[in-house]
């Protein structure tokens, strides 16, 4: 039996995302096995879309800076070599998950329907949420994690899982709000609904805020009233802490008392612990001019570059993983952030059928998300689909306009 080029496409497509999550970080998988599946389908991959990388395409709005960014991680490597004594091969090897986005090129190599595109986000959407409950009904064992020691937090009312592959949860979610406007079917309706559930059970306060209010924006546009009560209801939920006593043993209850005591704590003197690091990232980290414009790279925990990471946590407690757009400086720098903010200026402007407005709303919400942590580069491959079908949408508009 031989393996045309279609379907080995469509085996790198549905293979590349339990790759790139390391199987999910299920704790009895070999992580160095993980580890060597991912690195030798990333390069594969790159050396399979390579020849189509710098193909222009007239009328592209994100294949040039995506190319653009793909170029800057090399650089960013470059510069962690020169200016940090960081090895190539570390770097690249630390770089990994970054280079995710030629899953994006990928896509645009083969060009799947949207139909098996959609079929890819319920896959992995459903096989996160299935693993999510077994790890849920195993807890407080460890099922997925990266490290054996790791112990199970549940200061937030319920435990929190390891699980890599949140963006197909929220992307599914997406999905399911723009069918509902698109049909007016109940079913979908039901459907997000559930999959709602699912995101406040994630109990991460920027996803469960970020994805509430694009869906219900999306959802109450056409009323004004409605979005002024939306509105209303936003910031007496932001206050209401104060003079609503919340049950503490609730999920909810735990989460709004941890942001009360994180808001009182996370503070040194009238700055936010975010605006610390922040400002820490953005104007105490690069090593020169050139770092700032192409990035330092992405630190090897074994390198002396990666040490200095390790001595910041541990020092100043300033986690990268906090600020999303200071790490999208430090790792790519000036160039970095703007190819990302004309990636999602593109996409916030970009008009879009119904059918497939998910797409432009799963890259509203992750610009808003990634303020608050490093979403761009968590749900990269969630990124990368949305893209691509904002890409196609955008190709044959152009080709029916003409």
């Amino acid at each position: 039996m031989t393996l045309n080029k279609r379907t080995l496409g469509t085996i790198l497509i549905f293979a590349f995302p339990v790759c790139l999550y390391q199987m999910f970080n299920i704790i009895w998988i070999d992580k160095q096995i993980a580890k060597l599946l991912y690195f030798l389908i990333l390069t594969f991959v790159i050396i399979y879309v390579f020849p189509n990388l710098f193909r222009i395409k007239k009328h592209s709005k994100y294949e040039v800076p995506l190319r653009f960014l793909f170029i800057t991680m090399w650089i960013s490597i470059a510069c962690a070599f020169l200016f940090w004594g960081q090895d190539v091969i570390l770097s690249y090897r630390s770089s990994a998950t970054y280079f995710g986005i030629v899953f994006f090129f990928l896509l645009m190599k083969e060009k799947p329907d949207v139909t098996v595109v959609e079929k890819l986000i319920w896959f992995y959407c459903i096989v996160f949420i299935l693993l999510w409950l077994y790890g849920m009904h195993k807890a407080p064992q460890i099922i997925y994690a990266i490290d054996a020691e790791t112990t199970m937090d549940n200061s937030r009312g319920i435990f929190r899982l390891a699980l890599p592959g949140r963006g197909f949860l929220i992307l599914g979610f997406f999905v399911a709000v723009s069918k509902y406007i698109e049909t007016k079917k109940t079913k979908w309706a039901v459907l997000f609904s559930i999959l709602f559930v699912f995101i406040i059970f994630q109990v991460t306060r920027q996803i469960i805020i970020f994805s509430f209010l694009v869906s219900a924006i999306y959802i109450l546009r056409k009323s004004k009233v409605a979005l002024f009560v939306l509105f209303l209801g936003a910031i007496f939920i932001l206050f209401s802490d104060s003079f609503i006593k919340v049950n503490d043993d609730s999920i909810i209850g735990k989460m709004i008392n941890l942001s009360t005591e994180q808001a009182s704590s996370q503070s040194t003197g009238d700055k936010n612990i975010r605006l610390l690091e922040y400002e820490y990232f953005l104007t105490h980290y690069s090593k020169n001019i050139i770092t700032d414009i192409f990035g330092n790279g992405v630190p090897h925990f074994t390198s002396s570059y990666g040490l200095k990471e390790i001595n910041i946590r541990e020092q100043f407690s300033y986690f990268m993983s906090d600020v999303g757009y200071a790490e999208i400086f430090v790792r790519f720098g000036i160039s970095g952030i703007l190819l990302y903010i004309i990636i999602f200026t593109r996409a916030a402007f970009q008009r879009v059928d119904k059918e497939y407005m998910y797409a432009k709303l799963f890259v509203i919400y992750l610009a808003m998300a990634n303020v608050t942590a490093s979403w761009v580069f968590q749900d990269v491959l969630p990124l990368c689909i949305c893209l691509y079908v904002l890409e196609r949408c955008n190709l044959q508009n152009r080709f029916i306009e003409k």
